[in-house]
């Protein structure tokens, strides 16, 4: 997830957990920085732009690795706060409930996490949630600013009691909301697997992808050898909406002079990969994040030199973000004959 929902969810936890040891706002504070430690991994150093992305989500966000860190993240709160000296049980619970939520939390997201590792290194997805989903979001948030201002009485509720409220309602309604965004994917993917019966597709794979900020409107993509179909679904539809077929380009693969970027990609979005020519250059993209034709994670690995590919060090294909998208998926959540133009 984005890192202001990281930080709010670790905030609530702080509230909830260390609020009444140390004052609702500094136990925030001291949750939303532990929570969003896991992400430093994007500051280390990699070999290419693709190893940064596909190694994201690795050893830092490892429950396994949690259990190890969980002392010395333990200790620095006691040391932290002389209130919790006394509370190294305690301690040791936050912080790996901290670090651990961070990791789950982004495992729901598309793009996968690496929960187990070194005992399991593919990264795990449950695909349920977009990176951003304001009303997963805002009950965290509220409980932020709530526990930030907590300074002062205001009636008869001490603002610390009221912070600690807040945040235990924040944690319920955003796990509530994720739990139904899990009901969702299924209902989901139940309608494009209509629509993919009904166009007679046959695929090797296939998933579910929630279009952006909401939870009603997805994307299910299915792989067949060397093409991929976008199928655009509602919750709220009644029929099969249409389906748009795109060409893999998996044979550009085979002019490559090393084929290690593709296989890292390949690897890392679990074989929902796609190749394209651009003029003389070869891009590579993981097909499970954005929408076409903008996939986020889209590399340039390679130039034509007269009859030859060539390999170059990779670099990632930015786009300018379509933001009259926004006003189609509006669109599409209530009519689903508001199809795309692919």
């Amino acid at each position: 997830m984005d890192p202001l929902t990281q930080i709010a969810l670790g905030s609530a936890i702080g509230t909830v957990t260390l609020g009444r040891k140390v004052g609702a706002r500094k136990a925030a504070i001291l949750g939303g920085i532990i929570a969003e430690l896991p992400d430093i991994d994007m500051l280390f150093p990699a070999d290419s732009i693709i190893d940064t992305y596909v190694d994201h989500r690795g050893p830092t966000h490892s429950i396994l690795m949690h259990l190890v860190a969980m002392p010395a993240f333990g200790e620095a709160l006691r040391y932290l706060d002389e209130r919790l000296r006394g509370e190294r049980w305690l301690c040791y619970g936050v912080a790996f409930a901290l670090l651990s939520t961070h990791a789950l939390l982004d495992g729901f997201t598309t793009y996968g996490t690496k929960l187990l590792w070194p005992l399991f290194t593919e990264p795990i997805s449950w695909s349920s949630i977009f990176i951003i989903d304001p009303l997963y979001s805002l009950p965290l948030l509220v409980a932020l600013l709530v526990s930030l201002f907590s300074t002062a009485q205001t009636g008869s509720m001490p603002l610390g009691v009221r912070a600690r409220r807040t945040a235990s309602w924040g944690l319920i309604l955003s796990s509530a909301y994720m739990g139904w965004t899990l009901a969702a994917r299924e209902l989901a993917e139940t309608k494009a697997l209509d629509a993919l019966a009904a166009g007679e597709i046959r695929y090797q794979r296939m998933t579910m992808i929630p279009l952006p900020f909401n939870s009603l409107a997805w994307r299910g993509l299915a792989v067949d050898g060397d093409r991929y179909v976008n199928v655009y679904v509602s919750l709220l539809d009644d029929g099969a909406p249409p389906l748009h077929e795109h060409r893999r380009n998996l044979a550009l693969a085979d002019v490559l002079p090393d084929r290690a970027p593709v296989d890292r990609i390949a690897w890392f979005s679990h074989g929902f990969h796609a190749l394209e020519r651009d003029g003389d250059a070869i891009l590579l993209r993981d097909l499970r994040l954005g929408v076409e034709p903008n996939y986020v994670l889209t590399f340039r690995i390679a130039e034509f030199n007269s009859e030859d590919a060539t390999m170059v060090p990779p670099t990632r294909v930015t786009y300018s973000p379509d933001w009259s998208q926004l006003e189609w998926l509006w669109r599409r959540i209530f009519d689903e004959g508001a199809a795309r133009d692919e």
